[in-house]
């Protein structure tokens, strides 16, 4: 990172991970808030999703007509209000309306910063998103474990109040520094708001790949702790452990990708990744069940390595089978961000599902192996990374 761009791009995809994670720990006192079960409270979280797909469908568009500051900007207002709404209401219908107002502003701000750092790698001719994704990790991981700490000692209003505004003002100090370098948007032409049904396109095999990939690491972050603790006997504490070393794993791998020697097939490096980092995950979880009630602690340590290997493993397939994707089509970035975002979030909302139910109906263990198998059968959609370079 040896521009102030790219600094500040990497100091934003920090911010932006530890504003929209650091509830994400304080769940439970939200769900008291509002009085509601679990599955009440599962079901309106979900209702984000309405705010992300319109927004994945529409962002892109705008981000081409208007340019990159005043999506940023405006998105990220949205963002702060939102989610210091979502912490002090106490209503189910605000909280779902506020919540599909966050899920979209995430998804403006994702693809407005995005498509800047896919303008700048291509003006660079530099590999610098997965070092980017890389410090949004960094972020994601960061406030999970400081607001984690927080539970019980500084409340969650003034928690994410602090945090929310804090994060807010920055960002916006960040975006004026950079902001005669921020794309610029374009009147009319063929990718206007009005084109935003008929410039829709699918590639199959890259939103394969990502959802592959995100639920590798959403079942992880979804399971883990439940698997170890109410299957191999941890205590909470001790139970977060697999999700940390899966996340400290993508973050390491994002960092440090761009240190490994030129691949002169990336594709076929990659597909040997995921199939051993899913074969290992899967292994893992197979043996810690098998030893779960003589040997729990090493059971444990089993299936805590293989999160470590999986996310090492899969930690720089989403910014390349984005880079991919982008790089077979011809709309502008933005727009492209934004479609393939559209596939996966809603494939991504049938997959929880399925892994939820499937818990539901045998075991967590066996739910655990999806994500797994999930990871090795992105080794079919590695052909399209045959010539890039990350």
């Amino acid at each position: 990172m040896d521009t102030l761009e790219r600094k500040v791009l990497a100091a934003l995809f920090f911010l932006f991970g530890v504003e929209i994670i650091a509830w994400v720990p304080r769940f439970p006192e939200v769900k008291d808030n509002l009085g509601l079960s679990k599955g009440q409270f599962g079901t309106l979280l979900s209702a984000s999703v309405i705010g992300s797909v319109i927004g994945l469908l529409t962002v892109g568009h705008m981000v081409h007509r208007f340019g990159t500051q005043k999506i940023l900007v405006h998105s990220s207002t949205a963002l702060l209000l939102s989610l210091i709404a979502i912490v002090h209401v106490s209503n189910s219908w605000h909280f779902l309306l506020c919540n599909i107002i966050y899920g979209g502003s995430i998804s403006a701000f994702h693809i407005a910063i995005n498509g800047q750092a896919f303008h700048e790698q291509e003006k660079t001719k530099s590999n610098l998103i997965p070092r980017l994704h890389g410090f949004w990790a960094f972020g994601a991981l960061a406030t999970a474990i400081v607001s984690g700490f927080l539970v019980g000692k500084v409340s969650l209003t003034a928690h994410i109040d602090f945090l929310a505004v804090l994060c807010y003002l920055l960002i916006l100090i960040l975006i004026r520094k950079i902001s005669p370098d921020l794309v610029a948007g374009i009147k009319g032409g063929e990718y206007s708001p009005g084109t935003l049904f008929s410039s829709f396109s699918v590639d199959r095999i890259a939103s394969i790949g990502l959802i592959c990939v995100a639920m590798a690491e959403l079942g992880t972050a979804d399971w883990s702790t439940i698997f170890s603790k109410e299957d191999l006997h941890m205590s909470p504490g001790v139970a977060a452990i697999p999700y940390i070393l899966f996340m400290f794993a993508v973050i390491l791998g994002r960092l440090g990708i761009h240190r490994l020697p030129l691949q002169k097939d990336f594709g076929r490096f990659a597909q040997k990744s995921v199939l051993f980092g899913g074969g290992f995950s899967v292994a893992s979880i197979l043996i810690a069940v098998r030893v779960a009630e003589t040997m729990p602690t090493f059971g444990f340590a089993i299936y805590a390595l293989g999160t470590f290997i999986a996310g090492l493993s899969s930690s720089f397939l989403t910014p390349a089978f984005m880079i991919a994707g982008i790089g077979r089509s011809k709309a502008p970035s933005a727009v492209i961000i934004g479609q393939l975002g559209v596939i996966n979030t809603l494939l991504i909302f049938f997959c929880k599902a399925i892994i939820a139910w499937t818990a539901q109906l045998t075991s967590i263990s066996v739910a655990l192996l999806i994500p797994g198998l999930l990871l090795m059968c992105t080794a079919s959609a590695t052909k399209i990374l045959r010539n890039i370079e990350i």
